[in-house]
Parts: C-alpha cells; sequence; structure tokens
C-alpha cells in the first residue's frame, strides 16, 4: 500500500532509532517492528509505516527525495520482529511477489502456557475470518468459510510452564497461530 502526505499527521515522538533498522538498501529496508505497533493504520494512528514515512521525510529535507514507503506483508499489532518495507513502487511489488510465491524463508518464535508435550509436529484446523471484526475463529471443514490453517512447531525449550516454539507457516490464517496454540489450550 502507498503512503500518503496525510501520514505526516501522526504524532511526533514515535520516531524509528537507529537501533531499529537491521539492514539498509537504495530500495528496501528490514525494520524490527516492536510489539504493541501496528504495521499500517489511518493518518493519526502509530505504525510502522508512519514511523518510516516520517523518518524518510526527515531525512529528504530540502531534497526531491521521494518518501514512498510500501508495505509488502504485515505482522499483527502485538507481535514483534523483522518486517521488509519497500522504499518504491517497483520494489514494493518485487517483495509482494517473493512473498506471494513463499521465496521469502520465514518463521516465529512463540512463548505459550504449558508444556507442549511433542517436540515437534503439525497442526491442522479450518479457520474462518469472522466479517467485519479483527477475529479469526476454528470452524468445522463442512464451514462454508472454512479454510485450511496448518503450522509446523518445534519446541526449543521448556521452563516454568512454558513451551518456546519456533512456528513454521505452510499457510497465513488471520490470527493463526494464537489461535491454533490457544484451541490447544497453550495460548501465547
Amino acid at each position: 500500500m502507498e503512503t500518503e502526505g496525510l501520514l505526516s499527521q501522526v504524532p511526533a515522538g514515535l520516531d524509528l532509532r537507529p537501533e531499529d533498522f537491521l539492514e539498509q538498501r537504495e530500495n528496501w529496508v528490514a525494520i524490527n517492528k516492536p510489539g504493541g505497533v501496528l504495521t499500517q493504520a489511518p493518518p493519526g494512528i502509530d505504525s510502522v509505516e508512519s514511523r518510516l514515512y516520517r523518518w524518510r521525510q526527515q531525512r529528504a529535507a530540502g531534497s526531491a527525495e521521494a518518501t514512498y514507503v510500501g508495505v509488502p506483508h504485515r505482522l499483527d499489532r502485538p507481535v514483534s520482529g523483522v518486517m521488509l518495507l519497500g522504499l518504491s513502487r517497483n520494489m514494493t511489488r518485487r517483495l509482494a511477489e517473493l512473498f506471494q510465491r513463499r521465496e521469502v524463508s520465514k518463521y516465529y518464535w512463540a512463548v505459550v502456557e504449558g508444556d507442549v508435550p511433542d517436540d515437534a509436529g503439525s497442526w491442522s484446523d479450518f479457520m474462518r475470518k469472522i466479517p467485519d471484526e479483527a477475529r479469526s475463529e476454528i470452524v468445522p471443514a463442512e464451514h462454508p468459510d472454512a479454510q485450511v490453517a496448518i503450522l509446523n512447531y518445534r519446541v526449543l525449550g521448556r521452563a516454568a510452564g512454558v513451551s518456546w516454539l519456533r512456528i513454521d507457516l505452510e499457510t497465513g490464517r488471520t490470527h493463526q497461530i494464537r489461535l491454533q496454540c490457544a484451541s490447544r489450550g497453550w495460548p501465547i
């Protein structure tokens, strides 16, 4: 999605720090997204996109440098992690295609309550996005909106009533990891 000048209305003081930048190139940037921050938001609401847009505006002060920011993928608000953002339309399109073709290797870490008994495994469920809500739910396979949700996990560690999981998604459903973990009694 394209960032317009309206994003300059986001409150000041919510800026990117040098340590937030993991890699910078001419047409893309890798940023460490903090938990609790939206990936994208309407004007006036804090987001990774608006922070990067503001950073680019500050860098371009007095020059003709474009301040385009493209978001080829998203992470949910509570989630922290690495995000790749395009700094040109062409690069954003190329990154989006790489994600769509699953040519970008992605994995997730989650700390869940409880002792996940198997050291590794796969979970398969049917889920649906609840219309007009920012929620999903597990449904029977016969539900008209059911979509398969598959993840593979490996336990990286266990301690004091929690398990640390590495998760590789085969599908990318809305809130898939949180929902599949919680439905098995292991909330994140």
